[in-house]
């Protein structure tokens, strides 16, 4: 019996993948780097189990993520990707208002310690 059998085996009747981890990394990964599985889908496929449906594993890369979510979100806002690609480094400009370079100054503290709460460097 070659490693990879006796995995599946072993698999059939305990998890490899523990419970708590499977659910964290669902909230990472569901409907973003797989279409949208439900969670005990989810923590059979990672454990080799059988799923109730085929799991489909989407090739976005980090980047692209970030553009798509950035497009989604312009447009939620009602802001046109041309009107902020002509302004969004206004903030850094010598001509920004006080008041926009504190609410830059605000956003980028949010997101470093958002950063440093997730451990992301």
């Amino acid at each position: 019996m070659n490693r990879a059998s006796l995995l599946q085996e072993t698999a059939a009747w305990m998890d490899t993948v523990d419970l708590a981890l499977c659910l964290f990394i669902y909230e990472v990964c569901n409907d973003y780097q797989f279409e949208y599985l439900s969670g005990s889908d989810f923590v059979n496929f990672l454990n080799l189990k059988p799923t109730g449906r085929a799991v489909i594993v989407r090739t976005i890369r980090p980047r692209e993520r970030g553009k798509l979510w950035s497009e989604e979100f312009l447009k939620r806002c009602g802001i046109s990707k041309s009107y902020y690609d002509k302004h969004r480094s206004d903030v850094c400009n010598k001509g920004a208002t006080k008041e926009n370079q504190d609410f830059r100054k605000s956003i980028d503290r949010a997101v470093e310690n958002a950063r440093r709460l997730k451990g992301t460097p």
